[in-house]
Protein backbone atom coordinates (compact mmCIF):
# COMPACT_ATOMS: atom_id res chain seq x y z
CA UNK A 1 0.00 0.00 0.00
CA UNK A 2 1.35 3.67 -0.97
CA UNK A 3 1.19 5.48 2.62
CA UNK A 4 1.70 8.64 4.21
CA UNK A 5 2.78 9.52 7.46
CA UNK A 6 -0.15 11.56 8.10
CA UNK A 7 -3.30 13.82 7.12
CA UNK A 8 -1.82 16.85 8.73
CA UNK A 9 1.17 16.58 6.13
CA UNK A 10 -1.34 17.97 3.32
CA UNK A 11 -3.08 20.68 5.00
CA UNK A 12 -6.17 20.25 3.86
CA UNK A 13 -8.71 22.27 5.80
CA UNK A 14 -11.41 19.99 4.71
CA UNK A 15 -10.28 16.79 5.97
CA UNK A 16 -11.76 16.35 9.08
CA UNK A 17 -11.68 13.87 12.43
CA UNK A 18 -15.42 11.73 12.76
CA UNK A 19 -15.71 13.54 16.17
CA UNK A 20 -15.72 17.21 14.46
CA UNK A 21 -17.71 15.73 11.75
CA UNK A 22 -20.51 14.73 13.46
CA UNK A 23 -20.48 18.37 15.11
CA UNK A 24 -20.38 20.14 11.68
CA UNK A 25 -23.37 18.00 10.42
CA UNK A 26 -25.20 19.06 13.26
CA UNK A 27 -24.63 22.40 13.15
CA UNK A 28 -25.12 22.97 9.28
CA UNK A 29 -28.77 21.00 9.86
CA UNK A 30 -29.33 23.36 12.51
CA UNK A 31 -28.71 26.11 10.07
CA UNK A 32 -31.62 24.41 7.76
CA UNK A 33 -28.96 22.90 5.17
CA UNK A 34 -29.54 19.49 3.37
CA UNK A 35 -26.68 17.24 4.06
CA UNK A 36 -25.47 14.45 1.73
CA UNK A 37 -23.08 11.27 3.29
CA UNK A 38 -21.44 8.89 1.06
CA UNK A 39 -19.20 6.45 2.29
CA UNK A 40 -16.65 3.71 0.78
CA UNK A 41 -12.95 2.55 0.28
CA UNK A 42 -12.38 5.29 -2.99
CA UNK A 43 -9.31 3.22 -3.89
CA UNK A 44 -7.47 4.57 -6.53
CA UNK A 45 -10.07 7.67 -7.79
CA UNK A 46 -11.23 7.57 -11.19
CA UNK A 47 -13.69 9.39 -13.39
CA UNK A 48 -16.82 6.83 -11.34
CA UNK A 49 -16.02 8.17 -7.94
CA UNK A 50 -16.06 12.04 -9.60
CA UNK A 51 -19.12 11.72 -11.34
CA UNK A 52 -20.81 10.32 -8.06
CA UNK A 53 -20.02 12.82 -6.01
CA UNK A 54 -20.85 15.47 -8.21
CA UNK A 55 -24.22 14.14 -8.54
CA UNK A 56 -24.31 13.46 -5.08
CA UNK A 57 -23.70 17.54 -4.29
CA UNK A 58 -26.79 18.40 -6.58
CA UNK A 59 -28.80 16.34 -4.26
CA UNK A 60 -27.87 18.00 -1.10
CA UNK A 61 -26.54 21.64 0.05
CA UNK A 62 -23.29 20.47 1.63
CA UNK A 63 -21.24 16.91 0.99
CA UNK A 64 -19.85 14.70 3.72
CA UNK A 65 -17.55 12.07 2.34
CA UNK A 66 -16.73 9.34 4.72
CA UNK A 67 -12.95 7.36 4.56
CA UNK A 68 -13.03 3.48 5.25
CA UNK A 69 -10.11 3.02 6.89
CA UNK A 70 -7.35 0.94 5.73
CA UNK A 71 -7.97 -2.45 7.90
CA UNK A 72 -11.56 -2.74 6.98
CA UNK A 73 -10.89 -1.88 2.99
CA UNK A 74 -8.34 -4.73 3.31
CA UNK A 75 -10.70 -7.15 4.98
CA UNK A 76 -13.37 -6.23 2.51
CA UNK A 77 -11.94 -6.22 -0.57
CA UNK A 78 -8.52 -8.67 -0.41
CA UNK A 79 -5.08 -9.03 -0.41
CA UNK A 80 -3.05 -5.83 -1.90
CA UNK A 81 -5.99 -3.41 -1.35
CA UNK A 82 -5.90 -0.94 -0.63
CA UNK A 83 -3.43 0.42 -2.98
CA UNK A 84 -3.32 3.93 -1.47
CA UNK A 85 -3.55 4.60 2.47
CA UNK A 86 -6.51 6.07 4.03
CA UNK A 87 -4.51 9.68 4.38
CA UNK A 88 -4.11 9.83 0.76
CA UNK A 89 -7.51 8.55 -0.51
CA UNK A 90 -8.93 11.31 1.76
CA UNK A 91 -6.32 13.79 0.01
CA UNK A 92 -7.33 12.92 -3.01
CA UNK A 93 -11.17 13.17 -2.89
CA UNK A 94 -10.26 16.71 -0.82
CA UNK A 95 -9.01 18.39 -4.15
CA UNK A 96 -12.85 17.86 -5.74
CA UNK A 97 -14.66 20.61 -5.45
CA UNK A 98 -17.39 19.69 -5.16
CA UNK A 99 -16.96 17.77 -2.06
CA UNK A 100 -17.12 20.08 1.21
CA UNK A 101 -16.08 17.72 4.02
CA UNK A 102 -13.97 14.12 3.92
CA UNK A 103 -13.10 12.29 6.99
CA UNK A 104 -11.86 8.96 7.85
CA UNK A 105 -14.30 6.27 9.70
CA UNK A 106 -12.68 3.38 11.54
CA UNK A 107 -16.36 0.82 11.46
CA UNK A 108 -16.76 -2.23 9.74
CA UNK A 109 -20.06 -0.79 8.29
CA UNK A 110 -20.94 2.45 7.38
CA UNK A 111 -24.15 1.83 9.44
CA UNK A 112 -22.13 3.30 12.42
CA UNK A 113 -21.48 6.45 10.17
CA UNK A 114 -25.01 7.12 9.63
CA UNK A 115 -25.99 6.37 13.10
CA UNK A 116 -23.67 9.64 14.81
CA UNK A 117 -23.13 11.67 11.76
CA UNK A 118 -27.19 11.70 11.28
CA UNK A 119 -27.14 13.23 7.91
CA UNK A 120 -29.95 14.29 5.59
CA UNK A 121 -29.68 11.90 2.89
CA UNK A 122 -27.09 9.01 2.31
CA UNK A 123 -26.28 8.87 -1.25
CA UNK A 124 -25.62 5.29 -2.87
CA UNK A 125 -24.88 4.59 -6.62
CA UNK A 126 -27.89 3.26 -8.79
CA UNK A 127 -26.53 -0.09 -8.96
CA UNK A 128 -27.86 -0.21 -5.02
CA UNK A 129 -31.66 0.82 -5.78
CA UNK A 130 -33.44 -2.54 -6.22
CA UNK A 131 -30.21 -4.36 -3.89
CA UNK A 132 -31.84 -6.00 -0.81
CA UNK A 133 -28.38 -7.40 0.84
CA UNK A 134 -28.28 -7.36 4.29
CA UNK A 135 -25.65 -4.29 4.23
CA UNK A 136 -27.66 -2.22 2.22
CA UNK A 137 -30.60 -2.66 3.96
CA UNK A 138 -29.22 -2.11 7.58
CA UNK A 139 -27.96 1.21 5.66
CA UNK A 140 -31.85 1.67 4.89
CA UNK A 141 -32.95 1.32 8.06
CA UNK A 142 -30.32 3.09 9.91
CA UNK A 143 -30.91 6.56 7.81
CA UNK A 144 -34.50 6.16 7.92
CA UNK A 145 -34.00 5.45 12.23
CA UNK A 146 -32.40 8.83 12.33
CA UNK A 147 -34.96 10.94 10.39
CA UNK A 148 -33.07 10.94 6.89
CA UNK A 149 -33.69 9.81 3.21
CA UNK A 150 -31.97 7.11 1.13
CA UNK A 151 -30.85 8.82 -2.17
CA UNK A 152 -29.45 7.41 -5.59
CA UNK A 153 -27.16 9.18 -7.93
CA UNK A 154 -28.36 8.01 -12.14
CA UNK A 155 -24.91 7.59 -13.43
CA UNK A 156 -23.26 4.32 -15.35
CA UNK A 157 -21.10 2.39 -12.53
CA UNK A 158 -17.32 2.24 -13.21
CA UNK A 159 -15.51 -0.33 -10.44
CA UNK A 160 -12.05 0.34 -9.17
CA UNK A 161 -11.61 -3.63 -8.62
CA UNK A 162 -12.42 -3.73 -12.63
CA UNK A 163 -9.94 -1.52 -13.07
CA UNK A 164 -7.23 -2.74 -11.23
CA UNK A 165 -7.87 -6.17 -12.81
CA UNK A 166 -7.67 -4.47 -15.87
CA UNK A 167 -4.28 -2.98 -15.56
CA UNK A 168 -3.03 -6.50 -13.86
CA UNK A 169 -4.39 -8.31 -16.57
CA UNK A 170 -4.57 -6.45 -19.67
CA UNK A 171 -2.08 -3.82 -19.74
CA UNK A 172 1.75 -5.04 -21.22
CA UNK A 173 3.94 -4.56 -17.87
CA UNK A 174 6.97 -6.93 -16.95
CA UNK A 175 7.13 -9.49 -14.42
CA UNK A 176 9.57 -9.49 -12.11
CA UNK A 177 10.92 -12.03 -9.77
CA UNK A 178 12.31 -9.89 -7.11
CA UNK A 179 14.59 -12.04 -4.73
CA UNK A 180 15.32 -10.62 -1.56
CA UNK A 181 18.28 -11.02 1.02
CA UNK A 182 17.07 -10.54 4.56
CA UNK A 183 19.90 -10.13 7.36
CA UNK A 184 21.93 -6.98 6.47
CA UNK A 185 19.70 -6.18 3.17
CA UNK A 186 15.56 -5.99 3.80
CA UNK A 187 17.03 -5.03 7.35
CA UNK A 188 20.12 -3.35 8.71
CA UNK A 189 20.90 -5.92 11.59
CA UNK A 190 23.03 -8.49 10.32
CA UNK A 191 24.13 -10.64 13.93
CA UNK A 192 21.82 -12.92 14.28
CA UNK A 193 18.58 -10.95 14.87
CA UNK A 194 16.09 -12.71 17.32
CA UNK A 195 18.68 -13.63 20.34
CA UNK A 196 17.59 -10.57 22.41
CA UNK A 197 13.88 -10.95 24.13
CA UNK A 198 13.52 -7.31 22.88
CA UNK A 199 14.36 -8.13 19.21
CA UNK A 200 11.35 -6.23 18.12
CA UNK A 201 12.80 -3.31 19.28
CA UNK A 202 16.47 -3.89 17.73
CA UNK A 203 15.13 -4.57 14.27
CA UNK A 204 15.51 -1.74 11.98
CA UNK A 205 14.51 -1.35 8.06
CA UNK A 206 17.02 -0.97 5.35
CA UNK A 207 15.02 2.09 4.26
CA UNK A 208 16.53 2.90 0.53
CA UNK A 209 15.93 -0.98 0.05
CA UNK A 210 12.15 -0.71 1.23
CA UNK A 211 12.03 2.52 -0.94
CA UNK A 212 13.73 0.74 -3.77
CA UNK A 213 11.23 -1.97 -3.50
CA UNK A 214 8.31 0.55 -3.55
CA UNK A 215 9.93 1.90 -6.73
CA UNK A 216 9.66 -1.36 -8.30
CA UNK A 217 6.23 -2.43 -7.63
CA UNK A 218 5.68 0.98 -9.65
CA UNK A 219 7.12 -0.38 -12.63
CA UNK A 220 6.93 -4.07 -12.63
CA UNK A 221 4.14 -6.46 -11.80
CA UNK A 222 6.22 -7.85 -8.78
CA UNK A 223 6.53 -11.14 -6.79
CA UNK A 224 8.77 -10.63 -3.79
CA UNK A 225 10.42 -13.40 -2.07
CA UNK A 226 12.84 -13.33 1.10
CA UNK A 227 15.76 -16.20 1.33
CA UNK A 228 17.99 -16.19 4.15
CA UNK A 229 20.13 -18.56 5.84
CA UNK A 230 19.30 -18.89 9.52
CA UNK A 231 21.79 -20.83 11.29
CA UNK A 232 21.32 -19.36 14.59
CA UNK A 233 19.05 -21.96 14.85
CA UNK A 234 21.50 -24.48 14.96
CA UNK A 235 23.89 -22.56 17.13
CA UNK A 236 20.90 -22.63 19.42
CA UNK A 237 20.48 -18.42 19.59
CA UNK A 238 16.85 -18.84 18.65
CA UNK A 239 14.75 -21.39 17.20
CA UNK A 240 12.41 -21.56 14.42
CA UNK A 241 9.88 -20.20 15.83
CA UNK A 242 11.39 -16.93 16.19
CA UNK A 243 12.47 -16.65 12.71
CA UNK A 244 9.15 -16.85 12.02
CA UNK A 245 7.74 -14.14 14.50
CA UNK A 246 10.43 -11.86 13.04
CA UNK A 247 9.03 -12.73 9.05
CA UNK A 248 5.10 -12.21 10.81
CA UNK A 249 6.43 -8.69 12.25
CA UNK A 250 8.25 -7.60 9.11
CA UNK A 251 5.29 -8.86 7.22
CA UNK A 252 2.94 -6.19 9.13
CA UNK A 253 5.38 -3.34 9.41
CA UNK A 254 5.95 -3.43 5.38
CA UNK A 255 2.14 -3.71 5.02
CA UNK A 256 2.01 -0.57 6.67
CA UNK A 257 4.45 1.04 4.13
CA UNK A 258 2.83 -0.44 1.04
CA UNK A 259 4.92 -3.64 0.81
CA UNK A 260 3.88 -7.35 0.51
CA UNK A 261 6.19 -9.97 0.73
CA UNK A 262 4.68 -12.91 -0.89
CA UNK A 263 6.55 -15.79 0.76
CA UNK A 264 9.21 -16.32 3.56
CA UNK A 265 11.62 -18.67 3.19
CA UNK A 266 14.77 -19.85 5.72
CA UNK A 267 17.22 -22.61 5.97
CA UNK A 268 18.01 -23.18 9.84
CA UNK A 269 20.89 -25.75 9.07
CA UNK A 270 24.68 -25.97 9.28
CA UNK A 271 26.73 -27.91 7.03
CA UNK A 272 28.72 -30.54 8.40
CA UNK A 273 32.56 -29.30 7.89
CA UNK A 274 31.35 -25.99 9.63
CA UNK A 275 29.82 -27.40 12.24
CA UNK A 276 32.89 -29.48 12.77
CA UNK A 277 35.52 -27.00 12.48
CA UNK A 278 33.14 -24.82 15.72
CA UNK A 279 32.21 -27.29 17.30
CA UNK A 280 34.41 -26.15 20.92
CA UNK A 281 33.60 -22.22 20.03
CA UNK A 282 29.62 -23.37 19.30
CA UNK A 283 26.41 -24.93 21.02
CA UNK A 284 25.71 -26.30 17.84
CA UNK A 285 22.40 -28.53 17.84
CA UNK A 286 23.51 -31.18 15.59
CA UNK A 287 19.89 -31.63 14.76
CA UNK A 288 20.29 -28.70 12.63
CA UNK A 289 23.25 -30.37 11.44
CA UNK A 290 22.88 -31.68 7.43
CA UNK A 291 25.19 -32.74 4.35
CA UNK A 292 22.69 -31.44 1.96
CA UNK A 293 20.93 -28.40 3.05
CA UNK A 294 18.74 -25.32 1.28
CA UNK A 295 21.20 -23.06 2.19
CA UNK A 296 22.68 -20.26 0.29
CA UNK A 297 23.98 -19.78 -2.20
CA UNK A 298 21.80 -22.93 -3.41
CA UNK A 299 18.87 -21.96 -5.44
CA UNK A 300 16.48 -24.57 -3.42
CA UNK A 301 14.74 -21.90 -1.17
CA UNK A 302 14.04 -19.97 -4.44
CA UNK A 303 12.36 -22.98 -6.34
CA UNK A 304 10.27 -23.93 -3.00
CA UNK A 305 8.92 -20.45 -2.57
CA UNK A 306 7.84 -20.53 -6.57
CA UNK A 307 6.25 -23.74 -5.89
CA UNK A 308 4.29 -22.57 -2.92
CA UNK A 309 2.99 -19.48 -4.58
CA UNK A 310 1.91 -21.71 -7.81
CA UNK A 311 4.51 -19.99 -10.33
CA UNK A 312 7.03 -21.11 -12.71
CA UNK A 313 10.68 -19.63 -13.69
CA UNK A 314 8.74 -18.94 -16.86
CA UNK A 315 6.46 -16.80 -15.66
CA UNK A 316 8.94 -14.22 -15.31
CA UNK A 317 10.12 -12.34 -17.53
CA UNK A 318 13.21 -10.79 -15.21
CA UNK A 319 15.02 -11.62 -12.64
CA UNK A 320 16.59 -9.63 -9.38
CA UNK A 321 18.37 -10.92 -6.68
CA UNK A 322 18.94 -8.18 -3.90
CA UNK A 323 21.43 -8.75 -1.46
CA UNK A 324 24.72 -7.67 0.29
CA UNK A 325 26.82 -10.84 0.73
CA UNK A 326 28.91 -12.94 -1.52
CA UNK A 327 26.36 -16.06 -1.00
CA UNK A 328 23.41 -13.86 -2.77
CA UNK A 329 25.69 -12.43 -5.58
CA UNK A 330 26.56 -16.64 -6.14
CA UNK A 331 22.76 -17.33 -5.69
CA UNK A 332 22.67 -15.11 -8.92
CA UNK A 333 25.08 -16.66 -10.46
CA UNK A 334 23.38 -20.26 -9.56
CA UNK A 335 20.29 -18.89 -11.53
CA UNK A 336 22.38 -17.90 -13.92
CA UNK A 337 23.78 -21.19 -14.95
CA UNK A 338 20.04 -22.72 -14.80
CA UNK A 339 19.40 -20.28 -17.83
CA UNK A 340 17.59 -17.71 -16.28
CA UNK A 341 17.42 -14.11 -16.95
CA UNK A 342 18.81 -12.86 -13.43
CA UNK A 343 20.69 -9.49 -12.50
CA UNK A 344 22.48 -9.28 -8.95
CA UNK A 345 21.84 -5.80 -7.18
CA UNK A 346 24.42 -5.36 -4.48
CA UNK A 347 22.76 -2.87 -2.14
CA UNK A 348 25.76 -2.08 0.56
CA UNK A 349 25.84 1.67 1.89
CA UNK A 350 24.20 2.53 -1.48
CA UNK A 351 21.41 5.16 -1.35
CA UNK A 352 17.79 4.32 -3.04
CA UNK A 353 18.57 6.67 -5.96
CA UNK A 354 21.87 4.30 -6.85
CA UNK A 355 19.72 1.34 -6.36
CA UNK A 356 17.18 2.83 -9.44
CA UNK A 357 19.94 3.94 -11.72
CA UNK A 358 21.51 0.06 -11.28
CA UNK A 359 17.94 -1.45 -11.84
CA UNK A 360 15.23 0.78 -12.69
Amino acid sequence: MLAVNSINSFNSQKIVSFNDAAKIVSKLKAEGNKVGLCCGGYDVLHPGHMIHFESAKRLCDVLFVGISADQFVSDRKGSGRPVFSEQLRAYAVACLGFVDYIFIYNFKKSVEVIQQLKPSYYIKGPDYINKTTPGITAEREAIALVGGEMKYTTDPKLSTTEIIDYIKTSLDVNSLLVIIDRDGTLIENDDFPGRNENWQEELKLNEPVVSYLSYLQTKYKTTKVVVTNQAGVARQYFGCDRVEEIHDHLSKILAVKGIRIDNWQYCPYMDPVYAEAKKNELNIDFNFVKEKTRRKPQVDMVVDALKELGNKFDDFSEMIVVGNASDDEKLAKNLISNNLKVKYLDVTDKKYEELVREFG
